[in-house]
């Protein structure tokens, strides 16, 4: 497999440049807005979350699936530091323990390697794209679904999940597959199923490590 485009060097794309300042400036707001305010670091966590992984889901039209394991080497490099340093208050003060903000864009990066360059990547690079691009929307939509959802009171899980996160996150799925032209079956429920126990498993910010390529492999399974 070609691991950079025919017209790549090893110098950085103007993309590559373009999607550090992207994420850099949201980090810049969540930032500004947690000094300023009272909005707690869970909302600003969660702005990041998703708006990370919107903007993510474009990184293959812009950048070689090698561009992309640099940058999600570079962001994970930084946000170790971050954390340790304490330095990005709007990401790490949370009350309870993850590392979810670190592995983050491991998982992506994980995931781009499982979908563009391992020996299990789809012959089809759209296939591919569309994949990957559904295992973001898992990470980023779903695991903010089922955070919503969790607030419901319910009987709990393990850490901190509930019932009614994780039905919150199986209902969503369900809609997110039929959205995506997925025909509803017995197939589908059991992958969506099989999502939300490994999201209520996954603790620690793991989900965020684990969901991309969980939810890219599920859409290949069912699409």
């Amino acid at each position: 497999r070609i691991l950079l485009h025919p017209n790549s060097t090893m110098t950085p794309p103007l993309a590559f440049w373009a999607f550090i300042g992207i994420f850099g400036t949201l980090f810049g707001i969540a930032e500004a807005v947690k000094r300023s305010t009272r909005i707690p670091a869970t909302v600003t966590r969660k702005f990041m979350h998703v708006s990370s992984a919107i903007v993510s889901m474009w990184l293959p039209t812009y950048l070689s699936p090698s561009w992309m394991l640099v940058l999600a080497g570079v962001f994970t490099v930084a946000l170790t530091a971050s954390k340790l340093l304490k330095v990005l208050s709007s990401i790490h003060d949370v009350p309870r323990k993850t590392w979810g903000e670190v592995v983050f864009p491991l998982g992506i990066g994980l995931s781009a390697w499982l979908l563009y360059l391992s020996p299990w990547a789809p012959e089809s690079p759209q296939l591919a794209t569309n994949a990957y691009r559904f295992g973001l929307l898992t990470m980023g939509v779903l695991d903010l679904v089922a955070e919503l959802g969790g607030q419901i009171p319910s009987p709990k899980l393990w850490f901190g999940k509930s019932v009614a996160g994780s039905l919150s996150f199986f209902g969503v799925g369900i809609i997110l597959c039929l959205a995506h032209g997925m025909p509803f079956s017995w197939s589908l429920v059991a992958v969506v199923a099989g999502l939300t126990a490994s999201e209520s498993l996954l603790g620690r910010g793991l989900d965020n490590l684990a969901l991309p390529s969980l939810g890219a492999w599920a859409y290949l399974a069912i699409s």
